[in-house]
C-alpha cells in the first residue's frame, strides 16, 4: 500500500512506520495498529490503517544492534 492513498492522519502514522519501524507482538490476534485515544485523532482516519498487511512491512534484524547478551544496551 502507498501511504499516499491513505487519508491525512493515518498517513502521518504510516509515514512514521516507514521510518522509525516498529515492534511487532505476537499475542495470537490478527495483525491491528492499537495505540491511546485521544480526541485530536478522528478514528474514521485512522480505521484506515486497518488496510495496512503484515506483506506492507519488511522485517529487519536487530542482532547487529545488540551490545552485548546481558546488556540492554543497543548501538
Amino acid at each position: 500500500m502507498y501511504t499516499a492513498a491513505l487519508p491525512p492522519q493515518a498517513r502521518v502514522i504510516a509515514k512514521a512506520l516507514q521510518r522509525y519501524g516498529a515492534f511487532v507482538a505476537d499475542n495470537g490476534s490478527s495483525w491491528f495498529v492499537s495505540g491511546d485515544e485521544d480526541e485530536r485523532w478522528d478514528n474514521d482516519q485512522l480505521n484506515a490503517l486497518k488496510q495496512l498487511r503484515g506483506d506492507d512491512f519488511e522485517a529487519v534484524g536487530e542482532a547487529s544492534l545488540k551490545v552485548g547478551d546481558s546488556s540492554g544496551a543497543a548501538r
